[in-house]
């Protein structure tokens, strides 16, 4: 998608990473993203998911993640805070569109679309060289949203993204 096009359709324009910024967790936090993670590629393999889906499923710890440590930065606005812990709590609760204790893994689909609409609305207020900060995704992190706003339709149905967007509203 071009950089036009991406302005158009509302979407963070993707620019060329211009320098990699090697990110420690803390040991606490390494021990939840690496045990979620492993959790995820379990049921991946277990499932047999599809290679597209199992992409989009993996993005759930880097983006809980990042949501995370963007709520702590001080550079943050209170108002973008919100919005990434209202994200936060939409992956701790049990209580969503697609619960992932009766569907497993596959049901963090809706916890990635909705973080991605949260970091949108984020990136309006803060500096993306902040976001890219605090992101540890193999992946450039606007890049990432785009891609996932772009499939979230597919991936999850339009009532579904609709709800998730409404939610977002409300904030």
């Amino acid at each position: 998608m071009k950089e036009e096009e991406q302005k158009q359709d509302n979407l963070p324009v993707v620019r060329p990473v211009t320098e990699v910024i090697a990110i420690e967790l803390p040991e606490k936090h390494q021990r939840f993203y690496d045990k979620l993670r492993a959790k995820i590629e379990a049921f991946i393999r277990e499932k047999g998911v599809n290679e597209k889906t199992a992409g989009y499923i993996l993005l759930a710890p880097d983006l809980f993640v990042l949501l995370a440590r963007l709520m702590l930065d001080k550079r943050v606005g209170v108002q973008s805070k919100a919005v990434a812990g209202l994200a936060v709590a939409y992956f701790i609760s049990p209580v969503d569109f697609l619960p992932e204790a009766f569907i497993g893994g596959v049901g963090l689909l809706d916890d990635v679309i909705l973080s991605v609409y949260a970091l949108r609305r984020i990136l309006a207020d803060v500096d993306e060289s902040i976001v890219r900060e605090h992101w540890n995704g193999e992946e450039d992190v606007l890049g990432v949203i785009t891609k996932v706003i772009t499939e979230a339709d597919n991936l999850v149905g339009q009532k579904i993204v609709a709800k998730l967007k409404d939610i977002l509203r409300r904030k």
